[in-house]
């Protein structure tokens, strides 16, 4: 009878041990957002103010600018468009933050070079593929998203139109009329010889400085 005690007693004190089975039951904790390197920033924020068509501010003070996307400015046709189009996409959104690891740092005023996930969506992508805005080819070989296909960078950039040779990467016209810095929205931008517009007035290669 004394063995048939001290049997029970120590499959009690067993039961007692063990940790309930809804221990085993609960969820693993949600995974930390995940990008293809993590050598730059990935993060995921809310989406606070859409600028333009390629640039917006999340929370925590971080200014975005979508890498690889060239949306025309608020001034030019199509920029309130495109602007509206990135607004309805990403504002209030918890959007995951991808900066480019090949170009940090590299943005002359301050932004952080990325993709932006708002919800599922790749914006970058959808502001390309919707034709909002165009593929800015001059830093596909510059950008570690250049060889994905959503960026077009492996497609032949169209052909300029009536550009000048003296500042590659933007599509300014020869005079007539002689442009002033005032004139045009870009700045910091490269300058060759002959500079028909004067924009390079230091002669250190980059034109109309400044913000």
């Amino acid at each position: 009878m004394l063995s048939v005690f001290v049997v029970a007693a120590l499959f009690s004190a067993a039961k007692l041990s063990s940790p309930p089975l809804s221990t085993f039951n609960e969820p693993p904790p949600a995974d930390a957002p995940e990008c293809p390197r993590s050598v730059g920033l990935c993060i995921e924020r809310i989406v606070t103010r859409v600028l333009d068509g390629d640039t917006l501010d999340v929370e925590g003070g971080l200014r975005i600018r979508l890498v690889l996307v060239d949306a025309p400015e608020l001034s030019e046709s199509g920029g309130p468009e495109a602007r509206d189009y990135l607004t309805d996409l990403c504002l209030g959104s918890l959007a995951l933050i991808d900066e480019d690891d090949f170009q940090i740092g590299d943005d002359p005023y301050g932004r952080v070079l990325a993709v932006a996930y708002c919800g599922d969506t790749n914006a970058n992508a959808a502001m390309i593929s919707t034709a909002r805005a165009d593929t800015y080819y001059v830093y596909c070989s510059d950008s570690e998203f250049g060889s994905l296909s959503w960026t077009g960078c492996s497609s032949p950039p169209p052909p300029p139109a009536d550009c000048d040779t003296a500042y590659p990467d933007l599509c300014i016209p020869p005079p007539p009329p002689d442009l002033d810095c005032g004139d045009i929205p870009d700045r910091n931008f490269r300058v060759l010889s002959p500079d028909p517009h004067r924009f390079d007035g230091d002669g250190d290669g980059i034109g109309c400085e400044g913000p």
